[in-house]
C-alpha cells in the first residue's frame, strides 16, 4: 500500500517496513496536520478470486 499527498511530498508505504494500519494512521495524521488531500495505491494490486 502507498500513500500520498496530493499537495506536497508527503508519502507512506508498506515497502519501507510499516503495515498497512501504520500507513493508513500516517495519512490520517498527516491529513490532520496539514489538512492536505491524501490519495492510495495498492502496492501489488488485489488477487481477483472467480468462483
Amino acid at each position: 500500500m502507498h500513500k500520498y499527498c496530493l499537495e506536497c511530498d508527503w508519502h507512506a508505504n508498506t515497502e519501507d517496513g510499516c503495515t498497512p494500519e501504520e500507513v493508513s494512521k500516517r495519512a490520517i495524521d498527516h491529513f490532520v496536520e496539514t489538512g492536505h488531500a491524501v490519495d492510495s495505491i495498492r502496492l501489488p494490486p488485489p488477487v481477483v478470486i472467480e468462483n
